[in-house]
């Protein structure tokens, strides 16, 4: 899914958050929904080795859209991982802040999930870093 629409999503449910919740706490569920993709930006610059954004935006909309259909795996998304949200939910219990934090994680995922189902390639990405580990060896992998 793309940044935009993920802005446009994160702030029409932060509106009715933000009614019920502190402004920290809105804030908090709006860094989860939208931060998590930073891990694009760390593929990005593990796979070319160049750090620059509009260059990682530019991969993923020109690289990947050309080959969603022709590779059986893209890669892991590191905070797009059971893992991850595992260990933010654990924090959350000694930190309260970060269960907005984890909402807006779930949130940012069942975006996600829901555009890869509607692209018919909801398996393109790991969802666990055990599932990266098998699914590395593929054929195909790593496509570019």
């Amino acid at each position: 899914m793309k940044l935009k629409n993920h802005l446009i999503a994160t702030t029409l449910v932060a509106s009715p958050i933000l009614a019920l919740s502190s402004p920290v706490e809105t804030a908090a569920f709006c860094v989860g929904s939208v931060l998590i993709d930073f891990d694009h930006q760390i593929y990005y610059t593990l796979k070319t080795g160049r750090y620059d954004i509009a260059g990682m935006f530019r991969f993923f909309r020109e690289a990947i859209d050309e080959h969603l259909y022709s590779i059986p795996y893209i890669g892991v998304c590191i905070f797009h991982t059971a893992e991850f949200f595992l260990t933010v939910a654990i924090l959350s219990i000694f930190f309260p802040l970060l269960k907005y934090l984890l909402a807006g994680l779930i949130f940012h995922i069942m975006l996600d999930i829901f555009d890869l189902i509607r692209l018919k390639v909801p398996f393109i990405r790991a969802y666990s870093l055990v599932e990266h580990l098998i699914r590395r060896r593929m054929n195909g992998y790593p496509f570019v």
